[in-house]
């Protein structure tokens, strides 16, 4: 009798304490894909990239996340991996029935960006970008992330035929914030992090024009695109953005980087 009651009190236990794990309050909003909980966890959206709060949009990110979920209590699901390099958990969210990570992608207030082996959703999410950039949904009515390959618009923004008066030096980047551009110079020193490979145009990399390629583009460039595009002269077309005080342009597609020799 004894025995049959403690297991009781231990599946009770064990419930409680399995439920307390996965859920959790939002007690704060930093932007639009990261959040702080009740019991002091900082939660990064899976498979979701929103702009920085230093970027055009990431106020209105971090509006449209505080709206669904801040001083609500919402549900973790787990990938592969639990914790960013920078300590925060990963995880795809949930508030009643509403898969926060799938919404924020819906309403165009971010871009997918998804790290193997973290991609259960892809397709999915993959799916609602492609949407809300056919429609122009939310910030992709304006100039905040470059279009991706998977809606067939890359190439119809590269121009085909450049004369130099369509063509920027990698020195002249950090003039044309916000603004799709060609951007001519040598790759002269790389990095593939597993993450994300670097295509720096100056040694200095902190402070120079720098082009950017995602892992989960990787399938789609030469492999080991560190090497390939190093001290090479290239051409890169796309969306120049600041990042940390540098210019930078990420490819997610090759026609985009074009080798001239």
């Amino acid at each position: 009798m004894h025995t049959k009651k403690f297991r009781y009190v231990y599946i009770i236990v064990f419930f409680i304490l399995f439920y307390c794990a996965k859920s959790d309050r939002v007690t704060e909003v930093i932007d639009g894909d990261t959040f702080k909980t009740e019991s002091g966890n900082v939660i990064r959206l899976l498979g979701v990239n929103a702009p920085e709060m230093t970027e055009s949009g990431g106020d209105i990110a971090k509006r449209f996340l505080s709206m669904m979920i801040l001083n609500k209590q919402v549900r973790f699901e787990r990938d592969i991996t639990d914790k960013d390099d920078f300590g925060r958990l990963l995880r795809y969210v949930y508030y009643d029935n509403t898969f926060i990570n799938a919404e924020i992608i819906r309403a165009g207030y971010a871009e997918t960006r998804f790290y193997p082996p973290d991609t259960l959703y892809r397709n999915k999410l993959k799916e609602l970008e492609k949407i809300a950039v056919r429609n122009s949904i939310g910030l992709w009515a304006f100039s905040v992330f470059q279009i991706p390959d998977t809606v067939g618009l890359i190439g119809k923004e590269i121009p085909r035929s450049l004369t130099k008066h369509d063509i920027i030096s990698w020195r002249d980047a950090a003039h044309y914030y916000g603004q799709t551009k060609t951007v001519e110079g040598t790759v002269v020193a790389s990095n593939n992090t597993g993450k994300v490979c670097f295509l720096n145009f100056h040694k200095n990399w902190k402070k120079y024009f720098t082009a950017v390629i995602f892992s989960s583009d990787f399938d789609k460039f030469p492999p080991h695109p560190e090497d390939h595009y190093l001290n090479r002269r290239v051409r890169v077309t796309g969306l120049i953005k600041e990042y940390k005080g540098k210019p930078e342009i990420i490819l997610k597609s090759p026609s985009q980087i074009e080798i001239i020799q």
